[in-house]
């Protein structure tokens, strides 16, 4: 069944819900993350075009908004001549917060289009998040509500930044929380992201008291973390030691997400996603609960404008996966693969900042790139002691023949 009045609720209102775990089925899209320098309907005619009709059938459709929007009354301290597609040229941190070496200051145009698309629950929640400082959290923030996105990650406090997002589709309500675990300074976000910093008890008590909290006032808790830390960092800090942004160190670094990935499920939530690294990970069932550490990208609008520069990464095979949820639990997950677009076939038509402004959206892939992608999901998987059943352009997880 698919509803179409949605009853919005953000992090800001207190919302309550019966958790009467609701009898009808409810589809959730989960998308990789998004980093979209530039509106892609200035040089695109039907961009993501091909998955349009997997968004249009969701009920619910969720990405990471990899940016930080650029406040309309006030630009955050970025420059006119800022052109986001370079990073250039490079800010001086004493003239404003934030990164300085290149932020992710994109146009509210770019939020407005993701929700045109269908996307209405974002995590605001990553390394990118206080690009623009306070300015950004803040504006980034309003173009969500603006565009009627319930989101969570970001906020004038901790407090607020912790607490989940609630939206509410029929009789389904669904509760995010959204955290970072990334190579920014804790110390100069921790007041507007929820960052869960490895090592930092503090960190991972509040989010599963807030999970806890979510898991009563809502049928389904989506708990993202966007994971990215310096691994090559860790390595060279001594046991008990902190790294220069603020994390302690672990003996295992994977080992940690997984464990607090555990911890967040068996405190209530219904399902563990995660983005940072630009591939993807397998699926790992745990207690009969999804958890997805890496789900790639939905776009990826990087910097280099090379063909080839990135490939060591994986960016462009991507994947998108629709939930279906029935009296609060997921009953079944289903991944289509997706081609990232590198622009290879039309680099040499255009320049540098054309071509960087074309590329990276996501589409469904096909032939050899979607059968090579659904191997690797299924191999991935497999380590996880997780079996998927496989077809040419799909892979499918029935969780109800499993639970």
């Amino acid at each position: 069944m698919s509803y179409r009045i949605l009853i919005i609720a953000i992090a800001t209102v207190s919302t309550a819900c019966s958790n009467s775990q609701t009898e009808s089925e409810v589809r959730l899209v989960l998308a990789g993350q998004a980093l979209i320098k530039k509106d892609p309907r200035i040089r695109w005619e039907n961009p993501y075009g091909t998955l349009r009709p997997i968004l249009e059938r969701a009920d619910i459709a969720f990405t990471n908004f990899e940016m930080a929007v650029l406040s309309e009354s006030d630009r955050c301290g970025v420059s006119e001549n800022y052109e986001v597609s370079f990073g250039t040229p490079r800010l001086q941190a004493e003239n404003r917060p934030g990164n300085s070496g290149g932020p992710h200051a994109v146009l509210p145009e770019v939020m407005t289009f993701l929700a045109d698309l269908g996307f209405n629950l974002m995590s605001l929640s990553n390394n990118h998040a206080w690009d623009l400082g306070d300015c950004g959290v803040e504006a980034t923030r309003a173009a969500a509500e603006v565009n009627g996105v319930v989101y969570a990650g970001t906020g004038p406090d901790i407090t607020e930044a912790t607490s989940p997002g609630y939206l509410t589709v029929g009789d389904f309500t669904i509760a995010l929380v959204a955290a970072t675990t990334s190579h920014d300074e804790r110390s100069a976000i921790k007041h507007a992201v929820n960052g869960v910093w490895t090592g930092q008890q503090d960190d991972w008590d509040r989010n599963i008291a807030v999970v806890r909290d979510a898991a009563a006032n809502a049928d389904f808790v989506l708990y993202y973390q966007h994971f990215q830390i310096d691994l090559e960092e860790f390595n060279e800090v001594a046991p008990g030691d902190s790294t220069s942004d603020g994390h302690i160190w672990v003996d295992d670094v994977a080992k940690w997400q997984s464990d607090f990935a555990h911890a967040i499920l068996d405190a209530g939530a219904s399902m563990y996603l995660g983005h940072g690294s630009r591939a993807f990970d397998g699926v790992e069932i745990y207690d009969g609960k999804p958890l997805i550490r890496q789900l790639g990208g939905l776009a990826y609008q990087g910097l280099n404008p090379e063909v080839g520069g990135y490939d060591e990464y994986r960016p462009w095979d991507g994947l998108i996966v629709e939930v279906i949820i029935r009296k609060g639990r997921v009953i079944q997950l289903e991944f289509t693969p997706l081609d990232l677009d590198e622009g290879e076939t039309y680099r040499a038509d255009f320049d540098d900042l054309d071509f960087l402004s074309r590329r990276g959206l996501a589409q469904l892939a096909i032939g050899t790139q979607a059968i090579s992608i659904l191997r690797r999901l299924d191999d991935l998987s497999a380590s996880y002691g997780t079996e998927l059943e496989l077809s040419d352009s799909k892979a499918l997880l029935r969780l109800d023949l499993i639970n």
